[in-house]
């Protein structure tokens, strides 16, 4: 096979030798005003095409080649040295390949592992907040974004349990619930609702992807999804009176009051927030609350260390359901990792906006101990 390959390429120098030959020759003859005639310009052009359709040729044929080694090692599980045997190619050359097939993205190695609770951890939690349920991650890795995404895989398992046919479930958009959509499965029930209890936020400037998670849950629910057609946050309190009377928007918010189940995320109150870079809270508004002691907010509802609601310009010009609304709702799910959460959680559950609460231990442990 070596063989083989190392007489294409010696076609191929041959063919590039040729080519840059004739390129060379027309300029000069160009230069001179030397016509060439016909036969010479067909005959470098068959030779650039053919060399072209050489090197693509030759091209294909070691991607395939990678392909077939790594299908064999990782598929077949076979071993380097009878991988190399049935190639004709040395250990080393298989290794290389199997490098190159990584780095091109052909090959992507994922870890399936189990989500399992710490209980004890978790039982104090909830007699301490009076909680339903607690479900605490162990942390697996230092990465923040890895220890969230299992938090949302332990959640989004679970969530087939909450539901029934015919369940309305309301869902609110940001990063933690953009990483739950990625864990969506069929929840084996029909004619599941969901809807959007709060507005969009600017998603041209931040995406948080607001619609991501009613469509995997509505496609996972064999059900349908209904949005808010309206920004989480408009100009004035009139603006926003007006627009809650508005047909569509009146509708999905009066189907959010509906819900059985709420699913959502918790904030803190934070110029990192997706809801301050986007705009849609805006610095007057930030320095408000942090002037009235708000210290996070679920639902885009911001609340202070009581967890009582917050009354600010900004509450008056938000299209959403109130948290007195929210804690109406029978099943409240919240989900949230990091220790910069602590404050928010800790106030959101004093509030009761949470009875059902999916976090990582470090951030159990941080409750556990105020």
């Amino acid at each position: 096979m070596e063989a083989i390959f190392r007489i294409k390429m010696r076609k191929m120098q041959i063919f590039l030798c040729l080519y840059f030959h004739i390129y060379f020759f027309a300029n000069i003859f160009t230069f001179y005003s030397v016509q060439i005639d016909t036969v010479s310009l067909i005959l470098y052009n068959k030779l650039i095409n053919t060399a072209w359709l050489w090197g693509k040729s030759m091209k294909n044929d070691k991607i395939i080649k990678i392909i077939r080694v790594a299908k064999k090692y990782y598929e077949s599980h076979m071993d380097q040295k009878v991988i190399a045997q049935e190639e004709g190619m040395s250990v080393s050359t298989v290794s290389r390949m199997l490098k190159k097939a990584e780095e091109m993205g052909y090959i992507k190695i994922t870890v399936e592992y189990p989500v399992l609770s710490n209980e004890e951890l978790s039982a104090s939690l909830k007699k301490k907040y009076n909680l339903e349920k607690v479900f605490l991650v162990p942390k697996l890795s230092d990465a923040p974004v890895a220890v969230q995404e299992d938090v949302c895989r332990a959640a989004a398992k679970d969530l087939s349990s909450y539901l029934n046919d015919g369940s309305i479930i309301g869902t609110a958009w940001g990063r933690t619930m953009k990483s739950f959509a990625n864990y969506v499965s069929d929840l084996g029930v029909h004619n599941v609702k969901v809807v959007q209890i709060n507005g969009k936020t600017n998603e041209t400037s931040v995406p948080v992807g607001a619609d991501d998670l009613s469509q995997a849950i509505a496609r996972a629910g064999h059900g349908e999804a209904y949005v808010i057609p309206a920004p989480v946050a408009v100009d004035s309190a009139e603006i926003a009176e007006m627009l809650k009377k508005e047909r569509n928007i009146s509708a999905a918010l009066t189907l959010a009051r509906e819900c059985q189940i709420a699913l959502f995320g918790v904030g803190n109150l934070s110029r990192n927030t997706i809801l301050y870079r986007s705009g849609s809270l805006k610095e007057e508004d930030f320095i408000e609350l942090e002037e009235k002691g708000a210290v996070g907010d679920v639902c885009t509802c911001f609340f202070d260390a009581r967890g009582e609601a917050v009354s600010s310009s900004f509450a008056k010009r938000r299209i959403s359901i109130t948290l007195e609304e929210l804690k109406k709702i029978p099943c409240k799910i919240g989900v949230a990792s990091g220790l910069e959460k602590k404050e928010a959680l800790h106030a959101a559950l004093l509030g009761e906006y949470i009875n059902i609460l999916y976090a990582d231990e470090e951030l159990g442990k941080e409750l556990i101990a105020i």
